[in-house]
């Protein structure tokens, strides 16, 4: 199942910000990063800043408040 989160701000692995933004999630990797526009049913509000990082194996994760957010499978 995908994780749907949504923050003030989401800035991806490139330094790129959007505001507001949007990170889907599969387990404790991103499959999709978009800007929110308007509401969307099952997101979830973090509020704050979302990062995007490339992980070791150089797949890209999402952290919030220097945690790495994960899909509540």
């Amino acid at each position: 199942m995908t994780r749907i989160v949504a923050a003030n701000r989401v800035i991806d692995a490139d330094g790129d910000e959007m505001k507001p933004g949007v990170v889907e999630l599969e387990g404790k990797y991103v499959s999709s990063v978009y800007p929110l526009f308007g509401e969307r049913p099952f997101t979830e509000w973090l509020g704050g800043t979302i990062n995007i990082k490339r992980s070791a194996d150089g797949r890209l994760q999402a952290y919030k408040d220097g945690e790495v957010i994960i899909d509540n499978q």
